[in-house]
């Protein structure tokens, strides 16, 4: 079997190469029309799984990307912090968008753009490319430079979640995203005091902000004020370590995550809906990368596994499975106004990488 996890491994790197286009963006999935668009978040983890797998130049690529988007947009980005301190309203569509033309301009079609996580995401995973040796370039300063204002001034706002669903609320996965990459970048000396400053004092205020409003078993909520379950808030306790893995919040999140939404294909909420609300393989992912920071290594292991599977002929991995879902009377509308899920989804492949490599290091692959 470790084999055939290596044959699947070596065909990740090869499908994200192979649609990764020449300036550095990658898509999102090649065949899934309204995934022909470079999204910030997935990149930043395709980004950060490839650089665990000596891809640098890749990841490299797509960090120089992703900071000629933002300089790009510079003036708009100070105008917006100008605008909001003057109490003007802004509209979501008026902020940075969340995915982007390969030549980096924005999507004119109709989308739910105001997501912060991406940006969150991504200076977070610029860290971890720093932390492995490489080197940050004046563009990639100058974007973070650029990123830590408008961050720290628009966190507090209602914004779309990690699935563009959900609009008027805060977020904690949104929120973890953007606490993380805050975190990281308040230590690099390479950026100015100032930003590092704020940097540091936001991403405190984010983190007491989530830790007092925690469920009713201290586990943590799909936003601020519900006691509802998201999945994707794993991914605070991995890969963003905001909170340790030997912490109550940990341990009762991959609990109630486990134990409501699932481990071997695992769902994104209940109320999920987006082609019947189907298992996601990414969130299987992170649910297994949060419990190998637990000491857990089995469940994991069988994860990988179960991900290997989920491969069709030509090794592709879905974004979801069509089988079982939530709610399977909403499936046909999606497919008739899109087609069917997307596969390959470069994120999938990205995950199973980053499970991969996690158990690599602990020597059970």
């Amino acid at each position: 079997m470790k084999s055939d996890l290596i044959v699947l491994r070596d065909a990740s790197i090869k499908i994200i190469l192979e649609n990764q286009a020449p300036t550095g963006a990658y898509i999102a999935s090649p065949n899934f029309g309204v995934y022909n668009y470079s999204w910030i978040r997935d990149g930043a983890f395709i980004a950060d799984a490839m650089l665990d797998h000596s891809e640098f130049n890749s990841s490299s690529l797509f960090h120089d990307w992703v900071s000629s988007v933002v300089i790009a947009r510079e003036v708009k980005i100070r105008t917006l912090i100008a605008r909001n301190r003057s109490g003007d309203t802004i509209s979501p569509d008026e902020h940075l968008h969340c995915r982007f033309t390969v030549d980096g301009n924005e999507s004119t079609e109709d989308w739910t753009n105001f997501q912060l996580d991406g940006f969150g995401t991504w200076i977070w995973s610029l860290g971890r490319y720093q932390e492995l040796g490489r080197q940050l370039t004046t563009n990639n300063l100058l974007a973070v430079e650029c990123l830590v204002p408008y961050l720290a001034e628009f966190w507090r706002h209602d914004s779309f979640d990690w699935w563009e669903e959900s609009f008027g609320h805060q977020h904690v996965s949104t929120l973890g995203s953007i606490c993380a990459g805050l975190r990281a970048c308040s230590k690099w000396q390479s950026i100015s005091p100032v930003n590092r400053e704020l940097a540091s004092e936001t991403s405190n205020l984010i983190f007491n902000y989530i830790s007092q409003n925690l469920g009713a078993n201290s586990e943590l909520t799909k936003w601020i004020g519900n006691q509802g379950l998201d999945s994707s808030v794993v991914s605070l306790i991995s890969p963003f370590a905001i909170f340790p893995p030997d912490s109550s919040i940990a341990h009762q999140t991959i609990l109630a995550v486990e134990g409501k939404l699932g481990l071997f294909g695992t769902f994104r909420h209940v109320d999920d809906s987006y082609f019947g609300g189907g298992k996601w393989l990414i969130l299987s992912a992170f649910l297994a990368l949060a419990m190998l920071e637990t000491g857990e290594i089995e469940k994991p292991r069988a994860v990988l596994d179960w991900m290997f599977d989920q491969a069709d002929s030509d090794l592709n991995l879905p974004e979801q499975l069509s089988s079982p879902l939530l709610h399977p009377d909403s499936r046909q509308e999606w497919i008739d106004k899109w087609g069917q899920p997307a596969q390959p989804l470069l994120w999938s492949h990205a995950m199973y990488l980053k499970l991969f490599s996690a158990l690599q290091l602990r020597e059970v692959i």
